[in-house]
């Protein structure tokens, strides 16, 4: 389970002030367009909605009158929520926190061969190679929703950071391997 930082509910009123949405199609943006900066816990998707409907931040519909036709709940952000996110969003945000176990593992490369390293550098420079493809695939995609008349420019912006950051990262691994495997002929 990620670990909750408190900020799940501003990430759920951040995606309803967009729009409605169900806890499915939250769950498939964060997979989608927040995962290579953000991870939330599916099992917090549910609560959150309902302690934001509870704190009057949210509103549900019932699974008539108001769903989307298949019995699914849509939720839907109030003037309050709005309001919260709009305070938050004024907030100077938290110093990122960077973890990646490959970096741990280079940093004590002393302990292995040098193969060990090169064959974790190989699988992270094809993981990012993947990501970019992903990010900019994201990018594509999001431009259906212009036509809808939804502005995708910041979500367009995180994306682009997602390709920036994978990129740089494959870069670094493979000027790592060629160290690596340079120090390795000596």
């Amino acid at each position: 389970m990620k670990e909750n930082t408190g900020k799940s509910k501003y990430v759920m009123l951040g995606m309803l002030a967009r729009m409605p949405l169900t806890g499915y199609t939250i769950k498939k943006w964060l997979e989608n367009e927040y995962s290579h900066f953000w991870q939330e816990s599916y099992g917090q998707i549910y609560p959150t909605l309902k302690t934001l409907v509870a704190q009057g931040l949210a509103v549900c519909s019932d699974n008539g009158e108001h769903g989307n036709g298949r019995g699914q709940i849509v939720y839907s952000i109030t003037e309050a929520g709005r309001k919260e996110l709009s305070d938050w969003m004024r907030e100077k945000p938290e110093i990122e926190k960077l973890r990646y176990e490959i970096l741990l593992k280079i940093s004590f490369g002393e302990n292995t061969e040098s193969e060990v390293l090169i064959g974790h550098l190989d699988d992270f420079i094809k993981r990012n190679e993947e990501l970019v493809k992903d990010m900019n695939r994201y990018m594509e995609q999001i431009t259906q929703f212009k036509d809808q008349g939804i502005d995708c420019t910041y979500s367009r912006l995180t994306a682009l950071c997602g390709v920036h950051v994978y990129s740089a990262m494959k870069d670094w691994a493979i000027e790592a391997r060629k160290i690596i495997s340079e120090k390795g002929e000596l």
